[in-house]
């Protein structure tokens, strides 16, 4: 087959969708190298040494398409040309949207929608936003031949939001980045501590933007709850969003127990998954939760939040608290922070719901969707 990715994100984004992307691609092509592989881009691409170096020793063949004219506007309303101009089998939009001069004919179409996040908090994008949010999930949702949804909770929004997609919505879960499989290295861990200057106090490890929906206002006030009664730090590690200013004046009232991070490099947030605790993730609405699969990954226990997806993704590798309720989160951060062999507990639950998420498994049901 030839498969045709848009990979703008993958070539783009250094975390969130990039990830995503780039994880796909290389995984697929490594796994199926006998089928040939088209990269659409809107040019100037990031150096990535590390994924230019997998796809190249994925023994698949493989093509960098630059189709810089006119950038993104030009990858919405003339990549469906160009795909039909490659003479593709299977194209993949890869975040969301497939372009919106796509047509129908020999070229299949399959659209990975991750999340219906503007649709429950539209009061965090501008309206522009919404509106090309809005129509480019509806071409996909009436346009595409697959749909693959990122966990239930987006399938069930989806066929809510637009009733088109019903019937054609596959649910494909995703995986860490592979780097969340490797081994634990002591050494490195204990640099990235003493950088930080987490060395000789236990934390808890919360990664996410800082945005109002990430709930870490919630987190915080549970957090100041408990403080006095357990040694933890609460280490918040993640880009800044529209809670930046919050957080920031909270961390003044607890000097040296909260503490937030930024800047961080992959490696580095390998080293603070594994010298932590135990993580938490207070969001109230996500289409997925990849930081769930990394805690899990790096044999982490996780507190979490009821409700959207975290259920599903999590499942008994996690205990939960309502994100509107700071006490109900206050109890179980200081249970698991007193308790060693609950988190324990939770670890070993982990390995058994990791088997949703294993990579090889994922690509073949994915392959099995492009045929």
């Amino acid at each position: 087959m030839k498969i045709g990715f848009d990979a703008k994100r993958a070539y783009h984004n250094q975390t969130g969708l990039g990830n995503y992307s780039r994880s796909l691609i290389a995984s697929m092509m490594k796994q199926f190298p006998e089928h040939e592989y088209f990269l659409l881009d809107t040019g100037k691409p990031l150096f990535l040494p590390y994924f230019e170096r997998s796809l190249n020793d994925s023994g698949a063949k493989w093509h960098y398409l630059d189709v810089p004219f006119g950038g993104s506007l030009r990858r919405t309303f003339g990549w469906g040309r160009k795909v039909r101009s490659l003479n593709l089998d299977v194209f993949h939009g890869l975040s969301n949207e497939i372009p919106l001069d796509w047509k129908p004919g020999k070229t299949r179409s399959v659209v990975t929608i991750h999340d219906l996040i503007f649709k429950h908090f539209p009061e965090t994008y501008k309206g522009i936003d919404r509106w090309i949010y809005d129509r480019k999930t509806s071409f996909a949702a009436r346009k595409a031949d697959v749909i693959l949804a990122a966990s239930h909770q987006t399938k069930e929004d989806l066929e809510n939001f637009y009733p088109a997609s019903r019937g054609k919505i596959e649910v494909l879960y995703q995986d860490a980045d592979p780097n969340f499989q490797t081994r634990k290295r002591p050494e490195a861990v204990a640099r990235t501590l003493q950088k930080y200057t987490l060395i000789e106090e236990p934390y808890i490890l919360c990664v996410s933007k800082l945005e109002q929906r990430k709930n870490h206002l919630i987190l915080i006030e549970a957090f100041e709850k408990i403080k006095d009664q357990v040694p933890h730090t609460l280490v918040l590690v993640g880009g800044a969003g529209d809670m930046e200013s919050q957080v920031d004046a909270l961390m003044t009232k607890m000097p040296g127990r909260l503490r937030w991070l930024r800047g961080i490099d992959p490696d580095e947030l390998l080293n603070l998954y594994d010298g932590s605790e135990f993580c938490v993730y207070p969001s109230v609405y996500e289409g997925f939760g990849i930081p769930l699969v990394e805690a899990m990954r790096r044999g982490k226990a996780i507190l979490t939040s009821t409700g959207s997806c975290f259920e599903e993704i999590a499942g008994t590798a996690a205990t939960y608290a309502n994100p509107q309720d700071s006490q109900q989160y206050a109890n179980q951060l200081k249970r698991l922070a007193l308790h060693p062999e609950e988190r324990s507990a939770l670890v070993q639950h982990a390995k058994e719901e990791l088997n949703r998420f294993d990579r090889s498994e994922l690509n073949r049901a994915l392959m099995g969707f492009y045929r």
